[in-house]
């Protein structure tokens, strides 16, 4: 009988631990997520110029999901292991070497062309299963260890939340509208130093007669695009930031003016998505 209830007890309270970390989680998750938000436009005007827009737009993305999630599963493990065991110290320790970990790695996916969901999936899982082992190896509590599986469903949900995001049809346009030359007064750009951007943007397919000649190059998974990138800032403009298109840095509705074959256009970048 005695035996019986004890298993019960222990039921229950691991049944309690793993139900704290997955709400506990989610109610982290749901503080962070617009607590950490500036966290993207900072990564996506750091990236921009050297990734292109669409990439940095991944990267801000990506590193913004990961810091909430490692996050959203630390505070209810911490919590955990402060209520039944004495490893909060070195608990935080490892957290923070994690994370930098899961930035870094990020990053480095990130200028090597293959950031993405599957990618992020699989290194998020990678550094799941080494945590798991490592509360094991620390000597956690088993409490913070159930905590911390509790959580992890939370933390996948976040990523299936990145990869629809990411996959969801947002991008940046290059507009280039007719004008009048009479309507020109300043300096006008010629695309030299951009040959490549120039006789895409400019091409038949991209220009649509039934919208009076306006011309869209879609930026996105476009190989140009560091190069769109540069000739659109060497000229005062910059793709808004798709997920916060009002920075007080950079005007959205900046545009250029541009002659290509005689005729006039007014060159700007547009953001579309969520």
């Amino acid at each position: 009988m005695n035996a019986d209830r004890f298993s019960l007890d222990q039921l229950a309270r691991t049944a309690g631990y793993a139900l704290f970390g997955a709400v506990g989680a989610v109610v982290a998750a749901l503080a962070l997520t617009p607590a950490l938000a500036v966290l993207q436009r900072a990564v996506y005007d750091a990236f921009y110029l050297a990734l292109g827009p669409w990439p940095a737009t991944e990267a801000a993305s990506v590193l913004h999901i990961v810091a909430v999630g490692s996050l959203a599963v630390t505070i209810p493990l911490l919590v955990a292991e402060y209520a039944a065991g004495d490893r909060v110290q070195t608990l935080a320790g490892g957290a923070v070497v994690t994370l930098a970990v899961l930035l870094a790695v990020s990053v480095f996916a990130a200028f090597a062309g293959v950031l993405g969901f599957p990618t992020v999936a699989v290194i998020v899982a990678l550094v799941a299963a080494a945590a798991t082992a490592g509360l094991r190896r620390v000597g956690a509590s088993r409490g913070a260890t159930v905590t911390f599986a509790g959580s992890l469903p939370v933390l996948a949900l976040l990523l299936v939340l990145l990869g629809v995001g990411l996959g969801w049809g947002g991008g940046y346009d290059v507009v280039a509208e007719p004008i009048d030359s009479g309507a020109v007064d300043g300096s006008v750009a010629d695309f030299t130093d951009a040959p490549a951007v120039r006789d895409d943007l400019f091409s038949a397919a991209a220009c649509d007669p039934d919208d009076d000649g306006t011309c869209r190059l879609s930026l996105r998974g476009y190989g140009n695009q560091k190069q769109a990138a540069r000739v659109l800032a060497a000229n005062g403009v910059r793709c808004p930031f798709v997920n916060a298109p009002r920075n007080p840095v950079y005007d959205p509705d900046a545009s250029f003016v541009a002659v290509h074959d005689g005729q006039h256009y007014r060159v700007s970048c547009a953001a579309y998505g969520d």
